[in-house]
């Protein structure tokens, strides 16, 4: 009698997961940018410039800190682990949920990290789709 096989990986956990990279890695850039960035013409406009500068350069780093932390929680979470599965998810849904948050009351996200916001949304909506789910919950299982 041979020994059952795996569960293979469906694909939308796949593309979930690239989706959640490509995203976090146009964070992370976007991240850089904006904790990198000078705005010479900005503090000519804005009257509290200084302060501007410090928010803008202080949701560059949160973005970095938050690209890298999902590439590593979409990274486990491709594994079959389904902790990891539902972190990468919470932090996604936050990092989305903040950051349109932040561009709207504040105006103070670079574009690339609002750019990061698309194949998030999408990855979010690849991993809670049945299949994965029910992938999710045999690996689980298994274990």
């Amino acid at each position: 009698m041979t020994a059952p096989t795996p569960h293979s990986r469906p694909r939308v956990v796949d593309l979930a997961f690239w989706c959640f990279v490509v995203g976090a890695v146009v964070m992370i850039v976007g991240g850089l940018m904006a904790s990198t960035a000078a705005f010479d013409a900005e503090r000519l406009r804005i009257a509290d410039a200084d302060a501007f500068l410090a928010i803008v350069r202080g949701t560059g780093i949160g973005a970095v800190l938050v690209g890298g932390a999902l590439a590593f929680l979409a990274g486990k979470a491709r594994r079959g682990d389904a902790r990891f599965h539902r972190a990468a998810l919470a932090l996604a849904v936050a990092a989305i949920v903040v950051i349109v948050i932040i561009a709207g009351w504040i105006g103070a996200v670079h574009l690339f990290i609002l750019l990061s916001l698309l194949p998030l949304l999408i990855g979010v909506l690849l991993f809670v789709q049945p299949s994965a789910r029910r992938w999710f919950q045999q690996q689980k299982d298994a274990t």
